[in-house]
């Protein structure tokens, strides 16, 4: 017990050095422009990727059993994507959100929610990495809201640098076919059909956003989101194996919810 708290400790001193970073990213953004911001975004981003590879190094291999000296080590090739590249992306799209947002209340609002994914991300890597075949289906829970939240960022940016409805919704499009189609290689559900599917999902999540292009720049994002989370679950569901249409409705009426509110407030 005393262990496992001491490597929960090592995770939350990354965590912090990594916001502490992040945080005086932000600092510059609002106060100079510069090789500076460069620096501080790489050290963030080396700090970052230094972590996933010292865990992996370490949580990747396994005694087949207590009686052997033979260990199992888990494919780099195979989780390369979810470990490395995915969190990359996540946060250089925090710190491109922070370039761009004037806000600075929400800038920390966000910026905070991210850690705390960061930090559940952290522990369900080194969970996910005991099951050497697989990834733990709650560390598959944690990247799909990533994967949400990077749309929200990225959607975010593209309403801020001014883009024509038109190439706005082409972008979209695009970014969001591309985190459909992890989320498919993460279950391993990647075929024809699938491929055909996701790229049906990212028009309609396209439309739907575009839907409300005339709204302010604070509701757009959100929708993106939204309508990202009702496709990511229909899927989940699916994967899962149930049938009932209780289960595919429950994320319809939280979507409704949650629009009334973003529209209402």
């Amino acid at each position: 017990m005393k262990k496992y708290r001491l490597k929960v400790q090592n995770d939350i001193i990354y965590l912090f050095i990594l916001l502490a970073i992040t945080e005086f990213f932000s600092y510059l953004v609002l106060n100079t422009r510069g090789i500076a911001l460069t620096i501080t975004g790489g050290l963030g981003v080396l700090l970052l990727e230094t972590w996933f590879i010292r865990t992996f190094r370490l949580y990747s291999g396994r005694k087949i059993s207590k009686y052997s000296d033979v260990i199992v080590r888990i494919s780099l090739k195979e989780r390369f994507f979810s470990y490395f590249v995915l969190p990359l992306l996540f946060y250089i799209a925090i710190l491109a959100f922070l370039y761009f947002n004037r806000n600075v209340l929400l800038g920390h609002v966000v910026l905070g929610i991210c850690m705390v994914l960061f930090l559940i991300l952290f522990l369900n890597v080194k969970s996910s990495l005991n099951k050497i075949y697989s990834v733990a289906n709650a560390t598959r829970a944690i990247f799909d809201f990533i994967c949400i939240t990077i749309l929200y960022l990225l959607t975010n940016i593209f309403v801020r640098v001014g883009l024509s409805m038109w190439i706005f919704a082409l972008v979209l499009f695009v970014t969001t076919l591309v985190l459909l189609l992890f989320s498919l290689k993460l279950h391993k559900k990647l075929g024809f059909v699938e491929i055909l599917i996701s790229k049906l999902s990212a028009i309609f999540i396209t439309c739907i956003t575009v839907i409300f292009w005339s709204t302010n720049i604070f509701v757009i994002p959100l929708v993106a989101a939204l309508a990202f989370y009702l496709v990511i679950s229909m899927w989940n569901i699916r994967f899962s194996g149930k049938i009932h249409l209780v289960d595919y409705i429950l994320p319809f009426l939280y979507v409704v919810l949650a629009l009334i509110l973003i529209l209402t407030i």
